[in-house]
This record gives C-alpha cells, structure tokens and sequence, in this order.
C-alpha cells in the first residue's frame, strides 16, 4: 500500500532533480531509453517523450547547451534566460506522469516537481556565479559541467529504475541543498537579475537610478534629504564577504547626503549596512556585471556587484571614493 505512492514520489523527485540540472539532457536520456526498451515503460501521460522528433529535438538543444556549459559567463546568461523554462517544463512532465490521478493530485505533483527542479536549477547556477566571478577558471566550469551532465542523466535513469533508490538519494541531496543552498540560490538569483539590468542598459542610458527605483520599504531606512542637497542616488548591486550581510545578497547601493549603505532584506526585513568604513580598492569588469573590491580597517576584503543599468563601473567608483572620503 505505501509502495506506489513511494514510487511516484521517487520518480518525480529524482527526474524534477534532473531536470533542473539539465532539462534537454533529462528528456533526451529518457525517451530514447524508454524506446529501446533499456527502463521500464513510462507513465501513459509522458508516452510522448518517445516520439523520435522529441527525442532529436532535446537531443540537439542539449548538444548546443553542452559547448556554452563549459564557457565562462555564457554558461550564466544560459542558466539565467532558463530559470522560468526548467522549472516549468519539470512540473508539467510531473504532471502528465499522474494524468490518470485526480485534478488537485496532479497539481500538487506539478509543484513538486517544479519547486524541486527550481531548487536544483538555482543550485546550479549559484554555482557558475561563484565559479565565474571568483575561480574564473574554464577548466572549472568545464569539470562541474561535466559533472552534472552525469549527475543529471543518472537521475533521470534512476527515477524510472530504481525510484525508491532515487528517492533516498533525493533525500539526501535535499539535506544539503537545505544547508548549502541559501547562498547558492541568492548567486543564481544574482545572475537573473544582472541579466535583466544587462538588456535594460542595452536599451537606455547607464545612469545612477533614481532613489524613487528603490522598494519603498528599503527608502525608508535613508534620513530624508535636507533642502539644498542632492537628491539619493541609487545603483542595483549585489554583495558578498560583508560581515553580517550574507553572501551573495541582492540589493541596492545608494549614496546620499549621509554617505555610502548598502540597502537590502533579510528574513524579509529591511537592513541597512553603512559602508563609511570601507575603502575601495580594485573595480573590474565584466560581461553580466562589474565588481568593485572594498577592504576595511583590518584589510579584510568584501566584493560589491553593480549591475549593468546603473553608472560605469569607473563612474560608480569615482563616486563612491568621494563620498567615503
């Protein structure tokens, strides 16, 4: 009696993990082994991923996906333009695969599979974030690429194979997701949002944004201005190596009459981190995002991201030496 409903949630566990991984991987290794007869039959709802235009459709995508994998920075702008694909496409297949349950069953299947295959995609790309911006190593990305290709296809196989396997598996990658993602989801989300704020500034002018930009609730932690000042200015930007911030967390740098903060939220609080003791040191850029090295006063060093919609990178720091001065 507790077999099958185990068998289900293994198979939609350990194929959403595969798929967020590598989703052209996952559909391509598991029609063409459910065609030759190497798995068991699929579910009667995924019938289609046999179809051989499919299979060669996935196959090809993956092929294209497998050289940008393995290339610094494209491999983020891939994973970025695929936070909303992956996802989806592993709750529809978790879906179809109960298509004979009842209409709330395969819903909540559905989300499953998608919250599990977003888990695994942000993952993933934390993970290039990270490699791209602090090993910048193409071996680096080249190895973990590889790496999870294989993770991804042995899950796939796994979840028609050996469910119950493949859901204790599942079980334990979820504990370190649990302990290990936070900070890795916040570098994914990082990509995204660089990725938005690249395309705004291929269409309009890189400029400080106006305070007004800023969430409501994130304004209201900068003294109002005093009449005959500037007005704040703003710059979308990210952090990590801030102690007490988080790495990784996403915000906004604004400097104002009362000097430098970085704006952002956590547990779902607005916080405030004055940067007066901070002296910046090194700016470097690149294709998603320009990163600005601050040390403090004990040469401890922090790395601030400013996203790509917002002043150049020499502007920002200019700026900003003034204002800490």
């Amino acid at each position: 009696m507790i077999t099958a409903p185990l068998v289900i949630l293994g198979q939609v566990f350990a194929a959403s993990f595969a798929a967020g991984l590598n989703l052209y991987l996952t559909v391509a290794v598991v029609g063409l082994t459910s065609r030759l007869g190497l798995i068991p039959s699929l579910p009667p709802g995924l019938d289609g991923l046999e179809n051989v235009v499919l299979i060669s459709s996935a196959a090809l995508l993956y092929l294209l996906e497998f050289f940008i994998d393995k290339i610094p920075t494209a491999d983020s702008v891939w994973d970025a333009l695929h936070t909303v694909i992956r996802p989806v496409a592993a709750g529809l297949l978790a879906a179809l695969a109960v298509e004979t349950a009842p209409l709330h069953l395969q819903i909540g299947i559905g989300l499953l599979g998608g919250l599990v295959a977003l888990a695994a995609h942000g993952t993933k790309a934390g993970l290039r974030i990270i490699l791209n911006t602090r090993v910048r190593r193409r071996w680096a990305n080249t190895l973990i690429s590889t790496l999870e290709d294989l993770l991804a296809a042995a899950a796939a196989i796994a979840a028609l194979a050996f469910p119950i396997a493949a859901l204790a598996g599942g079980g334990v990658f979820l504990a370190v997701l649990l302990i290990a993602g936070p900070s890795l989801w916040r570098a994914g989300a990082l990509a995204v949002r660089a990725l938005r704020a690249r395309l705004r500034g291929f269409f309009g002018k890189r400029s400080w944004r106006p305070f007004a930009e800023v969430p409501g609730v994130l304004r209201s932690l900068v003294a109002p201005t005093p009449l005959g000042q500037a007005e704040p200015r703003a710059i979308r930007a990210a952090a990590t190596g801030l102690r007490g911030v988080g790495a990784y967390r996403n915000g906004w740098l604004v400097i104002s009459s009362d000097g430098a903060a970085f704006l952002y939220r956590s547990l779902g609080r607005p916080r405030k981190l004055v940067l007066e003791t901070l002296r910046p040191t090194r700016v470097q850029k690149g294709l998603l995002a320009d990163t600005l090295q601050l040390e403090d006063e004990h040469n401890r060093s922090c790395t601030l991201y400013l996203m790509k919609d917002g002043p150049s990178a020499e502007t920002a720091l200019a700026d900003l030496i003034t204002t800490l001065e």
